[in-house]
């Protein structure tokens, strides 16, 4: 049930910082979308995060100058506020630990959330606002739409409080997400943008 409640704070979180976009910029179609948007505006123009909880980040390497510069290498999203490290991505089957309750595979990734010590402060930031703002993923097995994979429950139960926790300048927190395949075969292309500005994409096997 946590978990359930886990993926609600999730929602939740992303839309409640649809307030927080840069102004004058277009609205995409459907509300969900325009929110999604207006939140990743404000988080990749900070985007930033590290690995293991409540530790130091790094500051060498770890972010860059401006939000312009940002870039997603199929690890790591650099942005110059926060920045997010995948550590680990795997697929669940139905029933097995981390998809107890679902009734389709799912894939896994498991990462850190690295937020800029020069971070002022002005805007909360936590993993689940961090990951959602920043990431779509699809399966390109449609011919004629793009097929954006539903968010499916948290698949480990060690981040059920550090998911939505505020992350301090300087700090990292450990987090995950997980996705509904909608097939075992199409690998899932993970895509790093905000806006219309693409930061860059990978293909994770499923198999």
């Amino acid at each position: 049930m946590k978990k359930i409640v886990g993926l609600g704070l999730i929602l939740a979180v992303s839309f409640g910082l649809s307030g927080c976009g840069d102004s004058g910029t277009p609205d995409k179609s459907s509300s969900n979308s325009s929110t999604k948007t207006e939140e990743s505006s404000s988080i990749s123009s900070s985007a930033a995060e590290s690995s293991t909880q409540e530790s130091k980040a790094e500051v060498s390497g770890d972010f860059v100058p401006t939000a312009a510069d940002a870039t997603f290498d199929g690890t790591m999203l650099k942005g110059n506020a926060y920045s997010v490290r995948i550590t680990d991505h795997k697929v669940i089957q139905p029933g097995e630990t981390g998809n107890e309750y679902g009734e389709a595979p799912v894939i896994a990734f498991w990462f850190d959330t690295l937020v800029s010590p020069d971070f002022d402060g002005s805007t909360k930031i936590s993993p689940n606002t961090a990951w959602i703002s920043n990431f779509k993923a699809v399966q390109d097995n449609d011919p004629n739409m793009v097929n954006e994979l539903n968010v499916a429950s948290l698949p480990d139960n060690n981040h059920l409080d550090s998911q939505s926790a505020e992350i301090k300048p300087g700090g990292t927190v450990a987090s995950s997400v997980a996705y509904e395949l909608t097939d075992t075969e199409t690998p899932v292309t993970l895509i790093a943008e905000s806006f219309s500005k693409e930061f860059g994409r990978a293909d994770f096997p499923v198999k």
